[in-house]
């Protein structure tokens, strides 16, 4: 409601008072103010009787293994190879000048 709906006119002074009660004037407040929505429904926040940590069914015989990944490109592996190989080469000749 626009604030000029909410004020009547005063029949002595000629001012513009708000008549409204004050639980009244408290809704309008709150009804005003920006509310922030759920982002989940309370069903799914708070579940009774669900084990929060279930296990993998997994046979005893079975083994998990963590594999390495390369996050490199071929280009910077082969790079990096090279390189490698250059450090453990000796120098074919000495820079001592003999």
């Amino acid at each position: 409601m626009s604030k000029e709906h909410l004020l009547q006119q005063n029949m002595f002074t000629g001012e513009l008072d708000d008549t409204r009660t004050r639980r009244q004037k408290k809704l309008d407040q709150q009804r005003d103010q920006l509310h922030q929505q759920e982002m989940f429904s309370q069903r799914d926040l708070a579940q009774f009787g669900v084990n929060p940590h279930p296990l993998l069914p997994l046979s005893p015989n079975t083994k998990l293994l963590l594999i390495p990944e390369d996050p490199r490109t071929e280009e910077e592996i082969e790079r990096d190879t090279q390189k490698l190989a250059e450090e453990q080469t000796r120098a074919l000749f000495d820079d001592d000048g003999l």
